[in-house]
């Protein structure tokens, strides 16, 4: 019954967290909202009007003022080919943090942009870009469910958003607007849709799922690009007008099953796999024909044997004895930096960390690199730092700290690093900094507060080039540090213009004047010269330092392989540069730019925000802890404030629950707040005339609880630690006894329990396809007591550990988890740390401590969709161990031990939740037991 309960209640959730991954990443791929905080020192202010409010750091108020002049125009551009202009919405501008993106979301109705521009990108203005994306979700929501509103029914509106939309239409649509309306945008980049077009020309044409879902052994589009393609495809056959037609048919029956497949079938009279074939096979036949138009030349490719699984090794460069440093990316392994040898392979240098973009250079027996870094508390505020490793002393030094330093490069001789700084207020600039100290030793402001992404420096170390980006596009500018002057190489161009360096008296960079990423080069008289004739893709081009070699990346099927070539072989044909366009956003018919009034906002006076009814408690993490109920939600905008108001009826004991929770998470320390009154159902046996009778007594309690958290997290190179502390207390009040002759010998009240726990981790960052982390240790250390409580006596301690060590192949896991425990009083049988399996099905005894030992492994990735119900990604398998009462003196053998089959899975074509459903059967090895060999079953999800 349990398992059946588990399993109706984890669909029930999955529709309300599937819903959730409508919550659009801007960049890559789709995250649930971050409910991080941002940092109390922030002051916010506003503007306000009757069409939107936006609201953003002070720091941040003239940008706020540009985009809210642009915003009253792209909301009428975003909305008109669906016949709905969007709903006042509040719009949060972030700029605590180094990573570009943008979300929308209702419960609560926001958007929030992450306005600090990216180094890798298509060549317009980040934040236009962002707005028309992000703008064009918010019509989206409200064609389709905008009837729905606060402060009741916004998590009903985005259940219905989520469930009946598929990800790849509501992201390739946006996808589609910000090509449509703007210069740029991702639909112009080659580079964005080769993974797609090199699958189709390489004879990988997957299935509608596949292409859809993912896949963890192959390179797929992904939803993003086929997305844009499938939707950008309904508007080229059908008209501009199709989009609205799908829509308002959704909108009037929402509730219609496979809801935009039956749509589309009307109008189109194709499904969405049906759609998807079409799709396909006219990308083949266009990308085939681009293909014998432009006469590829395959390059001899040097990087490390292929095992059948994607790997990328980037940005290649020659070491002066001729081995090749690079940055790997793939499935198997975390991120690292790697000295590849054609006699020995390949030989890690160093594991990175987190970054915005692949990026590192090397000079002088020297690596820099940037990082992502967050506070330790506020995850709403991140930095990226600058890491040095010396190749010679094997030694790493993180050179910068709470710096926003982006692409650094290093001079010929090691001693200077050329960065990208970006400032809180969006302003760039070019800084350069000691090798040795860290330490600022120039910054020149961008000519014009130009985007400029990743400098590389000149033979002699006085000069350095970088790609720039504004609305007119992208050029290529070069610094002359010794004067502090800046002057550009090349007009501006409609082009995604990427990682220039310098080659002689020329300047070699990738673009895709043959509508192919290739790399070209840039002399002084203007002359572009086509190097490359890649067939999918020439990226990151560099010279080695006698400047007769041309190392870069080649685009293949399963990633980023490395070619060279000689210069003296070069190039292959010349052109002058095109002149670009003017941006969309400065015809004539935009608005004027104006001052536009703003107020400082006020967090406090808006920290309740009423906005929807929920069948939960909004606790998403856990399918146990799913609390079915009727809740009324209250979110502020800034995540600083929860609010839950709820009813819950107990069928199993057939009372009600009412309760009340508010958290404040806006100090460095959160507070939660938490009251109940609830019915309470239990056994007590009483001693009558001739016998002792067990007899069931009901009452009422009241239970207020408060708790203090303080939880921190930090990064390292590739390790994560987090750790924290909690405390808890609080108060219960019973009453409405049903048996008033056990008044004397029933606790009225339970006063001020305390509890507290301390926790560290240590793990470190996981690949693709690794089960676990390779290598962690994780403590926790519990205890509760009665300190305030003369009625009530008693003591629990739990400690709890787990330790991760590498398996013996790629990607396997072994788990050591040991635990302990020690009670006594009215603690006396409560259990606090992890049991064996199939605890319930074994005799009870008392635990004392426990000992369980797991070994995972991968089986298959078979990319098996089984009809419409379910996509498999993964197979793994498993054995495992568990002691319990470990101590001296008695034998050392498992109580329970066995093996396991899990499976990692997309259901009904949901892009998420993942699920990993799986069986696990336990043998109990202690004859006493009722049933030696059962079966346990469960299902878990991530998102």
């Amino acid at each position: 019954m349990s398992i059946l309960l588990e399993a109706h209640y984890s669909l029930k959730i999955s529709l309300l967290i599937i819903l959730l991954s409508c919550f659009d990443s801007h960049k890559a791929f789709p995250q649930i909202f971050n409910a991080d905080q941002y940092p109390p020192s922030v002051k916010w202010r506003q503007i306000q009007t009757e069409k939107f409010q936006l609201i953003y750091p002070s720091a941040f108020e003239d940008e706020a003022q540009q985009l809210a002049s642009k915003l009253v125009e792209l909301r009428k551009r975003v909305s008109a080919d669906l016949g709905k202009e969007p709903r006042k919405i509040s719009i949060i501008l972030q700029n605590q943090t180094v990573e570009s993106n943008g979300n929308v979301q209702l419960a609560p109705r926001r958007s929030e942009f992450y306005t600090t521009p990216p180094q890798q990108g298509d060549f317009q203005n980040w934040l236009d870009n962002l707005a028309i994306h992000e703008l064009r979700h918010v019509v989206q929501f409200d064609k389709l469910t905008g009837y729905l509103r606060a402060p009741f029914f916004e998590q009903l509106a985005l259940a219905i958003y989520g469930v009946t939309l598929p990800a790849w239409f509501f992201e390739g649509d946006a996808v589609v607007a910000e090509t449509r309306l703007s210069n740029a945008g991702r639909g112009r980049l080659p580079s964005w849709e080769m993974p797609f077009r090199t699958n189709l020309l390489s004879g990988k044409k997957y299935s509608y799922q596949k292409d859809y879902l993912g896949s963890l052994k192959n390179v797929t589009p992904g939803f993003y690009e086929l997305g844009y393609f499938m939707t950008s495809a309904l508007r080229d056959d059908y008209g501009a007008g199709i989009l609205d037609s799908l829509m308002t048919r959704m909108a009037k029956l929402p509730i219609r099953p496979y809801n935009f497949t039956n749509s589309l079938h009307k109008f189109t009279g194709y499904g969405t796999r049906k759609w998807h074939v079409k799709v396909t096979e006219n990308l083949h036949g266009k990308w085939q024909k681009q293909l014998l138009e432009n006469d590829p030349i395959d390059y001899p490719v040097l990087s490390p044997k292929p095992d059948g699984k994607p790997a990328s090794w980037l940005l290649p460069q020659a070491l002066p004895d001729g081995r090749i440093i690079a940055l790997y990316r793939g499935v198997r392994e975390a991120p690292k930096i790697v000295i590849l040898d054609p006699a020995d392979g390949h030989t890690e240098v160093v594991k990175t960390g987190r970054q915005t973009e692949p990026h590192f250079a090397y000079a002088a027996g020297k690596i820099v690199w940037d990082e992502v870094r967050r506070h330790s508390r506020y995850g709403k505020r991140t930095y990226s730092v600058i890491n040095l490793y010396n190749l010679e002393q094997k030694t790493y030094h993180q050179l910068t700290r709470k710096s926003r330093y982006f692409s650094p490069t290093l001079n010929p001789d090691g001693s200077q690093v050329a960065v990208v700084a970006v400032d809180e207020s969006n302003k760039v600039s070019l800084v350069v900094l000691d090798t040795a100290t860290g330490e600022m030793l120039a910054s020149f402001p961008a000519p014009e507060n130009i985007l400029l992404q990743t400098p590389a420096y000149d033979p002699t170390g006085t000069k350095v080039v970088a790609t720039g980006i504004s609305e007119k596009g992208a050029t290529i500018v070069e610094l002359d540090i010794p004067t502090g002057t800046y002057r550009y190489l090349l007009d501006w161009q409609a082009q995604q213009i990427e990682r220039p360096v310098y080659a002689g008296h020329r300047i070699v960079f990738k673009a895709h004047f043959n509508g192919i990423d290739n790399v070209y080069a840039l002399d002084q008289h203007g002359m572009v010269y086509q190097l490359t004739n890649a067939r999918f893709g020439a990226f990151n081009p560099s010279v080695d330092t006698t400047g007769n070699q041309l190392w870069f990346n080649n685009y293949q099927v399963n990633g980023y392989e490395i070619s060279r070539l000689k210069m003296d072989d070069l190039p292959i044909s010349h052109f002058k540069a095109p002149l670009s366009k003017k941006h969309n956003l400065k015809t004539k018919d935009a608005p004027k730019e104006e001052l536009w009034p703003s107020t400082t906002y006020n967090g406090v006076k808006n920290l309740i925000n009423f906005h929807s009814l929920s069948i939960d408690n909004g606790n998403f993490d856990n399918i146990g802890d799913i609390k079915p109920g009727v809740y009324w939600l209250s979110d502020d905008l800034l995540n600083t404030t929860q609010v839950r108001l709820g009813y819950q009826y107990d069928s199993d004991i057939r009372s009600s629950t009412y309760s009340a929770t508010v958290a404040y998470q806006r100090f460095f320390p959160k507070f939660s707040l938490a009251y109940s009154n609830r019915g309470q159902l239990a056994a007590a046996q009483v001693t009558g005339e001739s016998a002792v009778d067990t007899i069931r007594i009901r009452w009422r309690e009241n239970v207020a609880t408060l708790q203090m958290d303080i939880p921190l997290v930090f990064y390292r190179l590739n390790h994560v630690f987090t750790t924290g502390v909690s405390a808890a207390t609080s108060y219960t009040n019973r009453y409405g006894l049903s048996e008033p002759q056990l008044q004397e010998k029933f606790i009225s009240g339970v006063r001020f329990p305390m509890q507290y726990q301390a926790y560290f981790n240590h793990n470190v960052r996981q690949s693709a396809l690794d089960l676990a982390p390779r290598w962690g240790q994780n403590v926790s250390v519990s205890y509760r007591h009665f300190p305030f409580d003369g009625n009530l006596s008693g003591k629990h301690l739990s400690v709890r550990t787990a330790f991760y060590f590498p398996g013996l192949w790629s990607n396997h896991s072994l788990l050591a988890r040991f635990s302990y425990q020690r009670r006594s009083g009215s603690y006396q049988m409560a259990d606090d740390i992890p049991l064996v399996s199939g605890y319930d099905r074994l005799q009870p005894v008392p635990v004392d401590n426990t000992l369980l030992f797991s070994y995972r492994f991968p089986i298959a990735y078979p990319d098996w969709a089984i009809g419409p119900l379910a996509y498999i990604k993964r197979f793994k398998g498993g054995v495992f161990a568990d002691f319990q009462n470990v101590r001296t003196g008695v034998p050392f053998q498992p109580r329970t031990f066995g093996l396991g089959l899990r499976a990692d899975m997309n259901l009904l074509r949901f892009y998420l939740p993942d699920f990993d459903i799986g069986v696990k059967l336990v043998y109990a090895n202690e004859a006493s037991a009722p049933q030696r060999v059962f079966a346990t079953y469960s299902i878990g999800y991530i998102y």
